[in-house]
C-alpha cells in the first residue's frame, strides 16, 4: 500500500465495511455444545452459520471485486469468474487464503471481516474461547 491520503481513506472505508460484514455474518450463528472434549481437553462446540453468513460472504466478494476495479480500473468477465472460484476455494481451505498476489485491499477486507466475525462469535459463546485456544506446549528449562 502506498500511504497516500486517497489510500488511507479507502482503507478506512473498507475497514468499516468489513467490520459491518463480519458483524452481519456472526449475527445469526447458532451453537450446539456437544458436552464432549477433544484430545486436548477443549470443549467441542458445533456452529451453524446460517444465511447471514452466506449473504455476508457475497458482500465480501463484491467488495473485493470492487476493490480490484478501483485499483486496476478494469476487469474482464473471465477475471471476475476466476476471482469468484478463488474465493470459494479460500472459504473451503484456510491455506488457499495466503496468496501474495492479492492486493492490500483484499487482505484488509478479509482480515477485518474475519477478526470481527471471530470476536462476535466469541462474545456470543463463552465456551468458544476455550474451544478455539491453541494447545500450549509444556516447556521446561534445564540449567
Amino acid at each position: 500500500m502506498t500511504w497516500g491520503e486517497e489510500n488511507i481513506m479507502v482503507a478506512i472505508i473498507l475497514l468499516f465495511l468489513s467490520f459491518l460484514v463480519g458483524w452481519l455474518q456472526a449475527s445469526k450463528v447458532e451453537f450446539k455444545d456437544e458436552g464432549k472434549e477433544d484430545k486436548y481437553q477443549r470443549p467441542i462446540i458445533l456452529m451453524k452459520k446460517n444465511w447471514p453468513y452466506i449473504i455476508g460472504w457475497g458482500i465480501l466478494f463484491l467488495l473485493i471485486i470492487g476493490a480490484h476495479f478501483y485499483s486496476n480500473s478494469h476487469m474482464e468477465v473471465e477475471e471476475v469468474v476466476t476471482e469468484f472460484w478463488k474465493e470459494i476455494v479460500k472459504e473451503i481451505s484456510i491455506f488457499a487464503r495466503f496468496n501474495a498476489k492479492d492486493g492490500w485491499e483484499t487482505w484488509l477486507i478479509t482480515g477485518g471481516s474475519s477478526l470481527t466475525f471471530t470476536a462476535f462469535i466469541k462474545s456470543k459463546n463463552k465456551k468458544l474461547e476455550k474451544s478455539l485456544a491453541r494447545r500450549r506446549k509444556n516447556s521446561s528449562f534445564s540449567e
